[in-house]
Protein backbone atom coordinates (compact mmCIF):
# COMPACT_ATOMS: atom_id res chain seq x y z
CA UNK A 1 0.00 0.00 0.00
CA UNK A 2 1.31 3.45 -0.96
CA UNK A 3 1.99 5.87 1.91
CA UNK A 4 3.21 9.46 1.73
CA UNK A 5 3.96 12.11 4.31
CA UNK A 6 2.75 15.62 3.47
CA UNK A 7 4.24 18.30 5.74
CA UNK A 8 5.63 21.80 6.04
CA UNK A 9 9.02 20.31 6.96
CA UNK A 10 11.72 20.52 4.29
CA UNK A 11 13.35 17.07 3.91
CA UNK A 12 16.73 18.81 3.45
CA UNK A 13 16.62 19.40 7.22
CA UNK A 14 16.45 15.68 8.10
CA UNK A 15 19.35 13.56 9.27
CA UNK A 16 20.26 10.10 7.96
CA UNK A 17 17.62 8.52 10.23
CA UNK A 18 14.92 10.86 8.93
CA UNK A 19 14.71 12.98 12.09
CA UNK A 20 14.04 16.67 11.60
CA UNK A 21 17.11 18.60 12.75
CA UNK A 22 15.80 22.17 13.07
CA UNK A 23 14.77 22.53 16.69
CA UNK A 24 13.68 26.15 16.31
CA UNK A 25 10.46 25.26 14.45
CA UNK A 26 6.80 25.66 15.37
CA UNK A 27 4.78 22.45 15.62
CA UNK A 28 1.33 23.46 16.83
CA UNK A 29 -1.24 26.25 16.95
CA UNK A 30 -0.22 26.67 20.59
CA UNK A 31 3.10 28.06 19.32
CA UNK A 32 1.45 31.22 17.97
CA UNK A 33 3.01 34.18 19.78
CA UNK A 34 6.30 32.39 20.48
CA UNK A 35 9.62 33.31 18.88
CA UNK A 36 11.07 31.15 16.09
CA UNK A 37 14.06 32.07 13.95
CA UNK A 38 14.19 35.39 15.83
CA UNK A 39 10.62 36.32 14.82
CA UNK A 40 7.27 36.14 16.56
CA UNK A 41 5.18 33.34 15.01
CA UNK A 42 1.84 34.93 14.10
CA UNK A 43 -1.68 33.60 13.69
CA UNK A 44 -1.55 34.80 10.09
CA UNK A 45 1.49 32.57 9.45
CA UNK A 46 -0.23 29.65 11.16
CA UNK A 47 -3.42 30.08 9.09
CA UNK A 48 -1.39 30.27 5.87
CA UNK A 49 0.19 26.88 6.60
CA UNK A 50 -3.07 25.37 7.81
CA UNK A 51 -4.72 26.36 4.53
CA UNK A 52 -2.01 24.49 2.59
CA UNK A 53 -2.74 21.28 4.51
CA UNK A 54 -6.45 21.71 3.85
CA UNK A 55 -5.70 22.29 0.17
CA UNK A 56 -3.73 19.02 0.08
CA UNK A 57 -6.73 17.12 1.48
CA UNK A 58 -9.00 18.81 -1.07
CA UNK A 59 -6.64 17.86 -3.92
CA UNK A 60 -6.68 14.22 -2.81
CA UNK A 61 -10.47 14.17 -2.55
CA UNK A 62 -11.01 15.93 -5.88
CA UNK A 63 -8.53 13.79 -7.81
CA UNK A 64 -10.08 10.57 -6.45
CA UNK A 65 -13.65 11.88 -6.83
CA UNK A 66 -14.38 11.23 -3.17
CA UNK A 67 -17.13 13.41 -1.69
CA UNK A 68 -17.19 12.18 1.92
CA UNK A 69 -14.88 10.67 4.52
CA UNK A 70 -15.59 8.41 7.49
CA UNK A 71 -14.25 9.18 10.98
CA UNK A 72 -12.42 6.31 12.65
CA UNK A 73 -10.60 6.17 16.00
CA UNK A 74 -12.18 9.50 16.96
CA UNK A 75 -10.80 11.34 19.97
CA UNK A 76 -12.80 14.49 20.68
CA UNK A 77 -11.04 17.01 22.95
CA UNK A 78 -13.33 19.82 21.88
CA UNK A 79 -16.61 21.15 23.15
CA UNK A 80 -17.52 21.99 19.56
CA UNK A 81 -20.83 20.44 18.62
CA UNK A 82 -21.46 22.06 15.23
CA UNK A 83 -20.17 19.03 13.31
CA UNK A 84 -21.79 16.56 15.75
CA UNK A 85 -18.78 14.24 15.51
CA UNK A 86 -19.06 10.58 16.40
CA UNK A 87 -17.13 7.38 15.69
CA UNK A 88 -17.92 6.05 12.24
CA UNK A 89 -19.76 9.18 11.13
CA UNK A 90 -19.54 10.13 7.47
CA UNK A 91 -18.49 13.73 6.87
CA UNK A 92 -19.43 15.34 3.53
CA UNK A 93 -16.80 17.23 1.56
CA UNK A 94 -18.46 20.56 2.38
CA UNK A 95 -17.50 20.06 6.08
CA UNK A 96 -14.06 18.51 5.57
CA UNK A 97 -12.30 21.88 5.75
CA UNK A 98 -13.75 22.52 9.21
CA UNK A 99 -12.90 19.01 10.35
CA UNK A 100 -9.28 19.20 9.15
CA UNK A 101 -8.92 22.56 10.94
CA UNK A 102 -10.13 20.94 14.16
CA UNK A 103 -7.65 18.09 13.77
CA UNK A 104 -4.71 20.39 12.98
CA UNK A 105 -5.65 22.58 15.94
CA UNK A 106 -5.62 19.48 18.18
CA UNK A 107 -9.30 19.81 19.11
CA UNK A 108 -10.06 16.32 17.76
CA UNK A 109 -8.10 13.42 16.32
CA UNK A 110 -9.30 10.81 13.88
CA UNK A 111 -8.32 8.81 10.86
CA UNK A 112 -10.28 9.96 7.82
CA UNK A 113 -11.19 7.09 5.52
CA UNK A 114 -12.52 6.84 1.97
CA UNK A 115 -13.41 3.15 1.73
CA UNK A 116 -11.28 1.23 -0.77
CA UNK A 117 -9.56 4.48 -1.82
CA UNK A 118 -7.37 6.08 0.83
CA UNK A 119 -6.92 7.11 4.46
CA UNK A 120 -5.66 10.37 5.92
CA UNK A 121 -3.69 10.15 9.16
CA UNK A 122 -2.45 12.98 11.36
CA UNK A 123 0.50 12.85 13.71
CA UNK A 124 1.98 15.01 16.43
CA UNK A 125 3.96 18.08 15.43
CA UNK A 126 1.90 18.88 12.33
CA UNK A 127 2.47 15.67 10.38
CA UNK A 128 -0.05 14.38 7.84
CA UNK A 129 -0.05 11.10 5.91
CA UNK A 130 -2.02 9.89 2.90
CA UNK A 131 -2.26 6.11 2.55
CA UNK A 132 -3.87 4.04 -0.19
CA UNK A 133 -3.62 2.45 -3.58
CA UNK A 134 -5.36 5.43 -5.19
CA UNK A 135 -2.30 7.67 -4.60
CA UNK A 136 -1.29 8.00 -8.23
CA UNK A 137 1.72 9.84 -9.61
CA UNK A 138 -0.71 12.47 -10.90
CA UNK A 139 -2.03 13.15 -7.38
CA UNK A 140 1.46 13.26 -5.91
CA UNK A 141 2.61 15.73 -8.56
CA UNK A 142 -0.41 17.94 -7.86
CA UNK A 143 0.40 17.88 -4.13
CA UNK A 144 4.00 18.85 -4.85
CA UNK A 145 2.71 22.01 -6.56
CA UNK A 146 1.43 23.34 -3.22
CA UNK A 147 4.15 25.84 -2.31
CA UNK A 148 5.49 25.27 1.20
CA UNK A 149 4.45 21.62 1.49
CA UNK A 150 6.75 18.64 0.97
CA UNK A 151 5.69 15.18 -0.14
CA UNK A 152 7.84 12.21 0.88
CA UNK A 153 7.50 8.45 0.50
CA UNK A 154 7.16 7.61 4.19
CA UNK A 155 4.97 4.99 5.83
CA UNK A 156 2.33 6.31 8.20
CA UNK A 157 2.97 5.36 11.82
CA UNK A 158 -0.80 4.87 12.16
CA UNK A 159 -1.06 1.84 9.89
CA UNK A 160 -2.46 -1.25 11.62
Amino acid sequence: MKSIRVTKYNPKNRDAKGLYTLVDEWTSISDVGKTYHGQIFTMEQYLETEEKYIRAVEVLMQKTRVNHLKLLDLENHSHETALNLSEGKTIPIILIKDLVKMILREEVWARLVAKNQFEIHFGWDYYMYFVGESLTDDIIEELRKIDGLYVEDVQSPHLD
